[in-house]
């Protein structure tokens, strides 16, 4: 069976959407991984607390994840 996560991320443009296809059934831990490789957790971004998140090198927001 074949199973598809996809990544969503929020840009300037828009939200946008990343998919990943696996034969994993463990979406989440698939999620997790992807979330610890491509962004990195900011507590504040521009001394804004209410902006902190996981954000990618191009400055995207990661807001979650569906499977």
């Amino acid at each position: 069976m074949k199973y598809i996560v996809i990544i969503l991320l929020l840009s300037t443009s828009g939200v946008e959407r990343i998919e990943l296809k696996t034969r994993e059934p463990n979406c989440g831990g698939i999620a997790n991984a992807w979330r610890d490789v491509n962004t990195t957790y900011h507590e504040t971004r521009n001394m804004d607390p209410k902006q902190q998140g996981n954000y990618t090198p191009s400055g995207k927001l990661m807001i979650g994840w569906i499977c």
